[in-house]
């Protein structure tokens, strides 16, 4: 979201409404403060801290957060187009609202498909609560003068949910080739001790279903050329570092999060990078991490089903490999035909900093994402004539 105000605000006047930083949060209790990064101005809200375990929790925080965001918005000067992301679940719900207060344009730019990702991943079974999403969501689309999906298979969803086609586009996400790029020498993947490495890096969640992983490195334990390293957090993260113990699998490390700085060192580490996705996520959400492992020219394992874009754009690009989610067998094969083959590796990871570039370097899908959001501001200007 930095990047992309940060380059939007070449062209546009830009303004965000966002809770507080992770970072530094508030000095003292306000219920909103305002910063500026660049020419982009930030309006910051107050919000509870409650336990995401608890439901209550929760509520209460999305509650908190809603309320003092409308207040903060509404304080603004009236935009020509209101962008909305899909996190918090009922944003887009907000942000219709505040278009009609304003009569303006709005953008729902879906990132996450709700409640469709909380069902497929039981992180929501409160059937008031799933029906809430829905109903939200519904009337953020109907509402939307455009909406704006990562991937082709979530448009696809979209349109199935009686959207018109021609009010979807697709505009993925993207990588900045000049900060991540292909290191063949660095610290973290010397310390690996020259062992082919499978890798996954990210969030350690739900959507995941990272025991596949477990499996697949047990039944590769006595292959003493390969080790799994594993880096990142998450809600999962503890029960797998438990699973692989109990299992007593050598083959595994875990790491956390490694600095931003030193993602292209990270991702550059892997030999083989694993994008899993469980079943009947596809066109829920699009993994963001295949971005950065194209840039650093490194082949991937899509875990997931045929259709979905990440699978899309292995098999159309012979950048990766694809099995289906939970194919324990499928995946020791596809590892084991890419240890067998490093100079076929080696072109493959050459072909995908090549798409990074084409496709996915930061300047030009922000520019994308810019003409998209200057066409729609251009029909408002047109109409108030």
């Amino acid at each position: 979201m930095a990047e992309l105000c940060d380059d939007l605000s070449r062209d546009h006047e830009v303004a965000i409404v966002a809770g507080p930083s992770r970072r530094s949060g508030f000095a003292g209790f306000r219920l909103w403060s305002h910063e500026q990064r660049g020419k982009v101005s930030i309006a910051r809200t107050w919000g509870t801290g409650f336990s995401k375990s608890n439901l209550a929790g929760r509520l209460v925080n999305l509650g908190t957060y809603y309320l003092l965001a409308a207040i903060v918005a509404l304080r603004l000067p009236r935009p020509d187009v209101i962008v909305a992301e899909t996190d918090p679940p009922l944003l887009g719900a907000l942000a219709a609202v505040l278009k009609r207060r304003w009569g303006c344009r709005l953008i729902y730019n879906v990132r996450d498909l709700y409640p469709d990702i909380a069902e497929v991943t039981g992180g929501v079974r409160n059937p008031f609560l799933l029906g809430l999403l829905r109903r939200a969501n519904d009337y953020a689309y109907r509402r939307a003068d455009l909406i704006v999906t990562l991937g082709h298979d979530m448009a696809d969803r979209i349109v199935n949910k009686g959207v018109p086609a021609d009010k979807v586009v697709v505009v993925p996400d993207w990588v900045d080739c000049g900060r991540i790029r292909p290191l063949e020498s660095n610290p973290l993947r010397r310390s690996f001790g020259g062992k082919f490495v499978v890798m996954y890096s990210g969030n350690i969640g739900l959507s995941q279903q990272l025991e596949t992983v477990l499996e697949a490195a047990d039944r590769l334990r006595d292959d003493e050329r390969i080790l799994f390293a594993m880096i990142g957090e998450g809600a999962r993260k503890q029960w797998l570092e438990e699973r692989a113990r109990a299992m007593g699998l050598p083959n595994v490390i875990f790491l956390p999060y490694q600095p931003l700085e030193n993602l292209a060192e990270s991702l550059t580490a892997a030999d083989l990078h694993l994008i899993p996705l469980a079943p009947g996520a596809a066109g829920c959400l699009v993994p963001s991490k295949i971005y950065g492992i194209l840039a650093a020219g490194r082949p991937f394992i899509a875990m997931m089903e045929e259709r979905a874009e990440v699978a899309q754009i292995a098999r159309e690009n012979a950048v990766g490999f694809v099995v289906r989610p939970g194919d324990v067998a499928a995946l020791i094969g596809a590892i084991r035909e890419a240890v067998d083959a490093p100079q076929r590796l080696k072109q493959m990871g050459m072909r995908a900093r090549r798409l990074a570039e084409l496709r996915f370097d930061r300047i030009k899908v922000t520019s994308q994402f810019g003409a998209v959001l200057a066409s729609v501001a251009m029909e408002n200007q047109r109409e108030k004539k």
